[in-house]
């Protein structure tokens, strides 16, 4: 496909890179001359320095050929003008990066197809989303969703007193029945590997499961980490901190708000019924013992500013938090934050992209997940009708895979199948691949339509 991306910051150029790597052709629009000369020096595409609100930097793009169009700079203007020009140009999908919560897909008052956008991105909304997958499953090393958050993968470091250690995963399986978990991958002294059934799991494994969202409960089972009341305390004045304080709202959880900006405060005193509301500034130790930090399951900092995001989680791990989570938009230091007791830190830039890719996959691209710092990644690919492998079984499928592939789960009409030998891989299903990064490209053409990729270049 031809694929137009506006914006060449982290989120666009995640994009591209990955696209690029599943042999699309790629333009890139940015107007910051930095970030163009950045961009072309990491990766092979064409780059034009510009604005994408521009019909003629668009046309020189090459809007009048492209098949989608990913609207992604910071400015919402930008990139509403940008899809509605692609729009009367008929590309067929065009897909916009919108803050702030006025314009919504559900909204009553703006239809956004009618001005051009056949999809949006909230990136609020998505970094909201992605701190709750850590809230609902307490310690987990990493985490992510597949099909609209019904599939679930989550990675976490065994310990001794976990009921599945020393167990196989067919010992599990026998034993979970009918729930569906499938240990799909682990990392065990550094050393990626993909598990058969008779793999036994040791403490000190970091260990990866995917499973249906019914199965949640089992799973928080099976590792040892049951659901509690837990407290939690969160701390910003932005919208995305706004966003995830209305969430909470709505949950069973002990929840505090501290907001250092007092109208900010204020505002939030009077929308919120079922969570406590206060000014204050977190980078404070005083503070935090007076909220019991140490009592609290989670610190959640969701500011606009990384430094005070990054400090006052750190100091809320000092005093006794249990789990601390900053958000930050600096990946450079992302092993120091960690290694200094940051247990999770969340790039809202790079949960959008993957966001983005993950709307893209309901068509022709897989969205991937890298696992650890292994080479070891979950991809979502759609077998196409006219691939080579729809219609096939799956025991004749192992000839054709990689070796060091696992063939996952297969998503078939919003239900989740751990397939066998004699499943039947059918067009339009959705089937998430575990395999080493090498394997991709290979594993990706079966998937293809026919003669995809001579068509692609």
């Amino acid at each position: 496909m031809r694929i137009i991306i506006v914006g060449g910051g982290i989120v666009g150029n995640s994009l591209a890179a990955y696209l690029l790597n599943e042999k699309h052709h790629i333009s890139m629009i940015e107007l910051k001359p930095e970030l163009c000369a950045q961009s072309s020096e990491k990766l092979d595409m064409q780059v034009i320095q510009g604005s994408g609100s521009s019909p003629a930097v668009l046309k020189a793009a090459g809007i009048e050929s492209a098949n989608m169009v990913l609207a992604v700079t910071p400015n919402n203007e930008v990139n509403m003008i940008v899809c509605a020009i692609a729009a009367q140009y008929n590309v067929k999908r065009r897909i916009a990066r919108l803050r702030g919560g006025e314009f919504s897909e559900h909204s009553e008052d703006i239809d956004l197809k009618k001005i051009g956008i056949t999809s949006v991105i909230h990136p609020e909304k998505v970094l909201v989303d992605h701190i709750l997958q850590f809230v609902e499953t307490p310690h987990a090393v990493q985490s992510a969703n597949f099909e609209n958050g019904q599939i679930l993968m989550r990675g976490y470091k065994v310990t001794e007193n976990m009921p599945i250690t020393g167990k196989t995963p067919r010992e599990i399986r026998e034993e979970i029945t009918p729930d569906v978990i499938l240990f799909s991958a682990l990392v065990r002294n550094g050393v990626g590997m993909i598990p058969d059934g008779e793999t036994k799991i040791e403490a000190g494994d970091i260990l990866y499961a995917l499973f249906p969202r019914e199965s949640l409960s089992r799973f928080i089972h099976l590792i040892g980490y049951e659901k509690k009341n837990r407290k939690i305390i969160i701390t910003g004045d932005a919208y995305a901190t706004m966003e995830l304080a209305h969430v909470f709202d709505s949950l069973d959880y002990n929840v505090t708000f501290v907001n250092p900006d007092i109208d900010h405060a204020h505002q939030a005193a009077a929308r919120f019924e079922n969570i406590e509301v206060l000014h204050g500034d977190c980078t404070e130790e005083d503070l935090l013992q007076e909220l019991n930090v140490d009592k609290a399951s989670f610190f959640i900092a969701v500011s606009d500013s990384a430094d005070y995001n990054v400090l006052s989680a750190l100091l809320a791990k000092a005093e006794g938090a249990h789990e601390v989570i900053a958000t930050t938009t600096d990946t450079s230091h992302n092993k120091l934050y960690s290694s200094i007791g940051i247990d999770h830190v969340i790039n809202p830039r790079l949960t959008t992209a993957r966001e983005i890719l993950e709307i893209i996959s309901r068509g022709h691209i897989g969205a991937v997940v890298k696992l650890s710092n292994v080479d070891i990644e979950v991809v979502r690919l759609t077998v196409e009708a006219d691939s080579e492998i729809a219609g096939m079984k799956v025991r004749n499928l192992a000839t054709k895979m990689k070796k060091g592939t696992m063939l996952g789960v297969i998503v078939r009409d919003d239900a989740m199948i751990l397939p066998d030998g004699e499943t039947q891989i059918l067009a339009d299903d959705h089937v998430i691949v575990i395999t080493y990064h090498k394997n991709l490209a290979t594993i990706s053409k079966l998937f293809k339509p026919r003669g995809f990729f001579k068509r692609s270049s």
